[in-house]
């Protein structure tokens, strides 16, 4: 009976921090974007953000409230971080890429800033 109690506090805490993710989401561009498979790859869209908001609402305290602020702010902070590093990237996929979304690409190794 208390297994069940924790593993359900568990599930909302989750969703709390999921919920938050979802809300930063939608105020930062109005909408969602969904997943998409280019070349092979699968871009997960939203589902990525929605996901680490609600393992960072985990990583926080137990409360609904602060699990949701976590999932709100977790998101940006590990995207921001995540932004920071550089990342070598192989001009072949980002011709594709840029291809696929009918973007004119002169020079392949020119990034987006």
């Amino acid at each position: 009976m208390m297994l069940e109690y924790i593993i359900n506090n568990y599930y909302l805490i989750f969703l709390a921090g999921l919920g938050g993710a979802f809300i930063a989401d939608i105020l930062k561009d109005n909408c969602i974007e969904l997943p998409k498979k280019i070349g092979g790859k699968l871009f997960l869209g939203s589902f990525g953000g929605l996901i680490v908001g609600g393992l960072a609402g985990l990583a926080i305290d137990g409360s609904l409230t602060t699990a949701f602020m976590g999932g709100f702010m977790g998101k940006e902070i590990i995207t921001r971080l995540i932004d920071g590093f550089p990342l070598t990237q192989n001009k072949k996929d980002i011709k594709m890429v840029m291809e696929n979304l009918n973007i004119p690409c002169d020079d392949p190794g020119k990034t987006a800033p």
